[in-house]
């Protein structure tokens, strides 16, 4: 199976959890998140533009942002709708793969392996870790998505994406049966990015 994909980088929170600060603009080594994780897409994707929700975000150089629409549904799911109809714009039959911006170890076959569970004409893929889903970061048919998020009335919160996942029928790639340690893992609180510092040594994956 070959096709193009899209890589859209979630980064529209606005931080609360960590005092304000974007989750994009935080610091893991020497690099900030969203650079982490745009080199880790890069070998995946032939494009890669970035969610900004409804704030700004400082993307890399090359990328393009992409803001939620004004009126429409709220929260993550806000982005991943915007970011599916600017491929379907600019990049017709091509795959989006979503991730979040704090998601540092994003797994270099993911793509490949996810667009081989596609296959079996399925409209989603979303990652996993032993139970827990993540369901930010999935590779996803855009035209499906859309249709499914446009019929969804505008309302001050969500829809969820695990919901729109489910209505998709979304199949888990589950990454535990081939990784010692979360590649989905992100950062909510501060001993998150501490965690994340203390892989940096051994991050070979």
């Amino acid at each position: 199976m070959s096709m193009n994909i899209v890589g859209l980088i979630l980064a529209g929170g606005a931080g609360r959890r960590l005092g304000g600060v974007r989750k994009a603009d935080l610091r893991l080594g020497n690099l900030a998140l969203i650079d982490w994780v745009s080199r880790a897409l890069e070998p995946q994707c032939s494009r890669i533009v970035v969610s900004s929700g409804s704030g700004v975000v400082r993307p890399t150089p090359g990328m393009v942002c992409v803001p939620d629409a004004d009126g429409g549904i709220a929260g993550p799911t806000a982005g991943l709708l915007a970011g599916a109809l600017w491929v379907r714009a600019n990049a017709p039959d091509s795959l989006m793969l979503s991730v979040s911006v704090d998601t540092p170890f994003w797994p270099h076959d993911f793509a490949a392996r996810a667009m081989e569970m596609l296959a079996g004409g399925h409209d989603c893929v979303v990652s996993a870790f032993g139970e827990r889903d993540y369901p930010t970061n999935a590779l996803w048919r855009p035209e499906p998505l859309i249709a499914h998020l446009a019929a969804i009335a505008p309302a001050p919160r969500g829809p969820r994406i695990r919901d729109a996942q489910t209505a998709l029928g979304a199949r888990r790639l589950d990454y535990a049966r081939t990784h010692a340690q979360n590649p989905f893992a992100g950062v909510n609180a501060i001993g998150d990015l501490l965690a994340l510092s203390r892989r940096l040594g051994h991050h070979s994956e």
